[in-house]
């Protein structure tokens, strides 16, 4: 559920060329269930953008902040990496090593 969800976006009507870049990222671990990230990237039509949202109860839930000026923004976010049980109410970690077995049979 979100709690908070604020976002200002000013875009240009003039761009027709739409052009987005990811131009770079770090992330890490903060505790056991929580990491952090950091995004830079580059998008054309984009004046200003300021974004502030804060989620509970879903996947990926956490804390973000982006901030863009003349297409360049950088991203910000907090969050729990586990996943949204609604059935149960409550976050489960899921175990995907089934998929990422690298043994190599004879």
């Amino acid at each position: 559920m979100k709690i908070i969800d604020l976002r200002l976006e000013l875009t240009s009507p003039f761009d027709r060329w739409d052009y987005f870049r990811g131009l770079g990222s770090i992330s890490g671990k903060l505790a056991r269930y929580t990491a952090w990230e950091l995004e830079h990237s580059y998008y054309s039509p984009l004046l200003l953008d300021i974004e502030l949202s804060w989620s509970r109860q879903q996947d990926h839930a956490g804390f973000e902040f982006g901030l863009g000026i003349l297409g360049y923004g950088v991203h910000f976010r907090v969050y729990d990496t586990r996943h949204w049980n609604y059935e149960a109410q409550r976050y489960e970690v899921r175990d995907f090593s089934e998929y990422f077995d690298l043994k190599f049979k004879d």
